[in-house]
This record gives structure tokens, C-alpha cells and sequence, in this order.
């Protein structure tokens, strides 16, 4: 996987292990992480650990010193693997193992985890403590470019960011400007007087917001995208208000839209779509569009539905498939231990048990042995959609639950979908 795949199948399997990583705790020192950098060879990390084997002796707790020492020697297991197999990364690997209490103290049960990270691994680190040990990789699936988002009137303002698919309001804020009044003369040259000082009180109020908020982030800063009707959005920029290192960070042209707040956000990412066109949110929104478009007319060019989905790409007549990282879901396959029948369920993640345990009841229609010897065998359903992508050539693309497109994705369509690379009648 490349640090810049943000939308495959591999990026939203390291998602879903880290934040199953970060919930995991332990009591004392019993959970390892540990990092592996693509130039440091394996021999050398076992060498390590055996050596952290005889450290481990002097931990006080017998219970924990058991539990380390399990875990490490774990560890050096499976890097024999690796070695004696010759897997190579260019990203390094990064390893975590340890016992997870499931009721309390005396109920710990062993959990192993094995990450090829989406950017290489520069530092070894070998960490012992009560939680594992997840900031390197959070900081590799962290989206690096960020665009702020100003949408001003001289009514309403918003200060927002994009990162990744994530649009986030920083501000929202009005000035309590009236646009219209019915005085003349004199009275009507101080009103208007007081307008532009109030509107320029509010450009002043804005900037400092944005100054605040874009700061923090400049090293991440990509650009800044100004949207609003009229004038305003000049006037506010030509203003000595907005700080000079953000300014050089404004992408142009400036965007007219029709107003300013939130909706003025929106309107704003949807003008600037062309300036947006290499970012993950725009590509997602491009996909989407395209779907939604070969839906309305009915082209015969998309397939959605969990099970026509399957169908289409287990004989390849899938392109590209459109997975939401929303959809939850479980694959079950059970198989007869008589007649080896199989067949299989998606459940969602929190009924998994209940429906396993409904599974292993009850006796086959086609031998009638009893399912209770049955193999069962459960699957993450996003992964299993993955891997038959994959052995069909078909491509996947992971539609996130943060935009809109994505959010109607998942409930209109149940979150599966695809193109297809003909007319597909199952």
C-alpha cells in the first residue's frame, strides 16, 4: 500500500485494527508493541527480545513476568516466520501482543496483532506498558494535507477545514449587519458609514478566528479556498486583517457564492472542485456523482446490493467496487461436517454471536446431521468484499460516512455498490 492509497481496502483494515488496538488495556505491563523499520534486520530483532526475555525476570509480579515473557516469546515466533519465509516490507512491520483481561484480574486472554503500515517504519521501538503503543501509526494514516475553508458575507461567516474527506466548522459567526434602510441625506451617508465600520469590525472578528484556527495548522496548510457573493470576499482579503503567512496560502481565483455561513461552506467546496480535484474528498464525491448519475438514467453500468454485488464480482463483471466504511457487518460461513455443504450470512458486527449460536443448532436439510460439529468461520465483511475484488481484478474503493455523498451512500444503497465493465444480468 502507498502512503498516498487513502481510499483501498488495506487503509481501512489498518483504520479498523488501530481502533481496535486503542481499546485495549491491560493492568500493568503485559501488552508489547513493537517497530520494525524496513532496515533492521529480523535476526537482529530477535536478538533483541531474547535478550528483553532475561530483562523480564527482574518484574516483581510472577503473573505479569509470565505474561511478558509469553508475549515476547510470541513475538519471536512469529519473526521466524517472517524470516525463514523471507517476507519482505518495504515499510517495515509493526507487531503488538499481549493478554487483554475480558472480566478481571485471572481472565486475561493473549491478542496478536501484525501491521504492514502504510509508511515506512523510521524508528525501532520496542514498548512495554498497560496500553499498546499506536501514536507512530497514528501519525502515518493521519491525512497530511488540509485545506481551511473562509466563506464570508457581511452578514454570516464560517471558518472551516477540510482534511481527507473530514469537513469540520471551526466558527460560524454573524455581524447583525441590516442590508437595507430608509433614511436619506446626511443620516443616510453616516448609516452607511457605520455599515462598512461594523462590516469591517466583522472581517476583523472573522480573520482572527481563522488566524487562530490556521496557525495551529500551517504545516499541514495546503491552501485556502475564499468564497462569497460579491465584493466581500476581496474586501475581507485586501484587509490588513488576515496574518501575511496565511494570505500566501490563499488559492485563487477567489469563488463567488451566493452566501456565506455553512451553507456557504458547501457552496464553496463545490465551486472550488476544480482547485480540490487531487484531494480524497473530491475524488470520493466525483465517484459518487458518477454512480448516482448511472442509477438515474438507468445505464445498466452499476450493480448495488450486497448479494447482486457478490454475485457480479465472483464472475467479473465488476470494475470498481464502492464499499462504505460503514457497513458493519460480518460474514458467517458455516459447512456441514456431513455433506460439506456451505453457505453464509452478514450479520451485523453486534449480533455476530447471537447468530452463530443459531447456526450450531438444529441439523443439515441435505444429510441431516447436526450443525453443532459445524466449521464456522467469521470474516470481517469489508475484508471478505476485498479479497474476492481482488481475485476477480476487480479495483475498491472505500466511500467514507463523513460527506454527504457517502452518508446517502450507505442508507440509500446498504453502503455496497460497483461499475461494471459490461451489462450484467445475473
Amino acid at each position: 500500500m502507498t502512503s498516498d492509497d487513502k481510499s483501498g481496502i488495506d487503509y481501512y483494515k489498518v483504520k479498523r485494527d488501530l481502533a481496535t488496538l486503542k481499546s485495549k488495556h491491560g493492568y500493568h505491563t503485559e501488552l508489547i508493541s513493537l517497530y520494525v523499520p524496513p532496515s533492521r534486520p529480523i535476526d537482529k530483532v530477535i536478538g533483541y527480545l531474547r535478550n528483553e526475555i532475561s530483562e523480564s525476570s527482574n518484574i516483581k509480579s510472577k503473573s505479569t513476568r509470565q505474561m511478558v515473557t509469553d508475549a515476547i516469546t510470541s513475538l519471536i515466533a512469529r519473526l521466524k516466520v517472517l524470516s525463514d519465509n523471507k517476507v519482505q516490507s518495504s515499510n517495515g512491520f509493526i507487531l503488538f501482543d499481549g493478554f487483554i483481561p475480558r472480566h478481571g484480574p485471572g481472565t486475561e486472554e493473549e491478542e496478536k496483532y501484525f501491521i504492514i503500515p502504510p509508511e515506512p517504519v523510521t524508528t525501532f521501538m520496542y514498548h512495554c506498558a498497560s496500553e499498546f503503543l499506536t501514536e507512530q501509526l497514528e501519525g502515518m494514516i493521519k491525512e497530511k494535507g488540509t485545506f481551511g475553508l473562509i466563506s464570508i458575507e457581511r452578514n454570516e461567516s464560517s471558518i472551516a477545514t477540510l482534511r481527507g474527506k473530514q469537513i469540520t466548522i471551526i466558527e460560524t459567526m454573524t455581524s447583525g449587519i441590516h442590508g437595507k434602510h430608509n433614511m436619506g441625506g446626511q443620516s443616510q451617508h453616516r448609516f452607511e458609514r457605520l455599515i462598512e465600520e461594523a462590516a469591517h469590525e466583522f472581517y476583523k472578528r472573522t480573520a482572527e478566528h481563522a488566524n487562530t484556527a490556521f496557525m495551529d495548522l500551517k504545516d499541514d496548510l495546503e491552501g485556502i479556498l475564499i468564497g462569497g457573493p460579491g465584493l466581500t470576499k476581496e474586501e475581507f482579503l485586501d484587509g490588513p486583517w488576515l496574518r501575511d503567512e496565511l494570505k500566501k496560502k490563499v488559492l485563487y481565483p477567489l469563488l463567488d457564492t451566493d452566501g456565506g455561513g455553512e451553507i456557504g461552506v458547501r457552496l464553496l467546496l463545490q465551486k472550488g472542485k476544480d482547485i480540490l480535484r487531487e484531494t480524497e474528498f473530491q475524488k470520493e464525491k466525483v465517484a459518487i456523482d458518477k454512480f448516482m448519475d448511472n442509477v438515474a438514467r438507468d445505464t445498466g453500468m452499476v450493480i448495488y446490493g450486497l448479494r447482486e454485488t457478490i454475485d457480479a464480482i465472483q464472475n467479473a463483471a465488476v470494475e470498481t467496487t464502492l464499499i462504505s466504511e460503514g457497513l458493519n457487518k460480518v460474514r458467517i460461513s458455516r459447512t456441514c461436517n456431513g455433506c460439506k455443504k456451505e453457505d453464509d450470512y452478514f450479520v451485523h458486527n453486534l449480533d455476530v454471536e447471537k447468530k452463530v449460536e443459531l447456526l450450531t443448532t438444529g441439523e443439515c436439510p441435505e444429510c441431516k446431521v447436526g450443525f453443532v460439529n459445524a466449521i464456522i468461520e467469521k470474516k470481517d465483511a469489508v475484508e471478505y468484499l476485498g479479497d474476492i475484488a481482488e481475485k476477480s481484478g476487480a479495483g475498491v474503493r472505500m466511500i467514507s460516512t463523513n460527506t454527504e455523498e457517502g452518508k446517502m451512500f450507505q442508507k440509500t444503497f446498504g453502503g455496497i455498490g460497483g461499475f461494471l465493465r459490461y451489462k450484467y444480468n445475473r
